[in-house]
């Protein structure tokens, strides 16, 4: 299993209208593939953070590519990007370890 987390430095007082879009960009993800984990507002002002998973790499590979040439992801894109400051993006892969729940 492949995991991503994304943390997202938004631009100040976007929180709000973020949010009322991502969940337009969420509503689809399955459509394509992805799988959404959670979403969390973190400590740190205007941020937020949130995992998506996937198969493997070929199943990453193909979702992402589906995804972001859908037609509903080309609808929002322009208003949802432009609200992203900075975008740090970590690829995990899940470790088998006692009591692990993933």
């Amino acid at each position: 299993m492949i995991h991503e987390l994304r943390i997202y430095k938004l631009h100040k007082g976007k929180q709000a209208a973020f949010e009322a879009e991502f969940r337009k960009a969420r509503s689809f993800m399955a459509k394509y593939g992805i799988t959404f984990v959670a979403a969390w507002e973190t400590d740190r002002p205007d941020e937020f953070a949130w995992v998506r998973s996937f198969k493997d790499n070929k199943a990453r590979d193909a979702a992402i590519a589906a995804y972001y040439s859908s037609p509903e992801w080309l609808k929002i894109v322009g208003t949802l990007r432009p609200m992203i400051q900075r975008r740090t993006v970590r690829v995990m892969k899940s470790l088998k370890l006692p009591g692990s729940q993933l």
